[in-house]
């Protein structure tokens, strides 16, 4: 399935493919966030699966969290001559009955100028703000 991307950058826009599933049941759902370790003051990286459970599309919007100066919707893709490059999305349909993977290599969340530690072992709250689920606070565990 291919859902649609909304980026801000210097690349062109575009539509970049991601795992997808029809599924069932209710509501937006966050399942198996975790995040990278990263020293205070570098950047680190989060990664989860959103599960659209509704029967219309859902945005998401932005992101944020204490344990960094900024957060960030990046995605990762593929450069002329096999580089990889990364770039930041202002907003990500979910379409309904979809579940999108956020993995490394792929769509993932970016903390950047980390305020703390992150340390293997424990955990960082994240919030992700929808345009119609409004705002679903989660917990990510820090693990290698």
């Amino acid at each position: 399935m291919t859902f649609p991307l909304v980026t801000t950058g210097c690349q062109s826009d575009d539509e970049a493919t991601g795992d997808s599933e029809l599924v069932t049941g209710e509501g937006i759902t966050i399942e198996d966030a975790w995040a990278r370790p990263g020293s205070e003051g570098r950047m680190s990286a989060g990664y989860f699966t959103i599960i659209n459970y509704e029967n219309e599309s859902d945005t998401l919007t932005g992101v944020s969290s204490d344990v960094a100066q900024l957060t960030e919707i990046h995605e990762s893709y593929e450069l002329e001559g096999g580089m990889m490059g990364m770039r930041e999305v202002s907003e990500l349909i979910i379409p309904a009955h979809s579940t999108v993977n956020f993995e490394p290599g792929g769509l993932h969340i970016m903390f950047i100028q980390l305020t703390e530690p992150l340390v293997a072992g424990k955990a960082l709250e994240l919030t992700l703000v929808f345009s119609n689920s409004g705002e679903i606070t989660i917990s990510a565990e820090i693990r290698p």
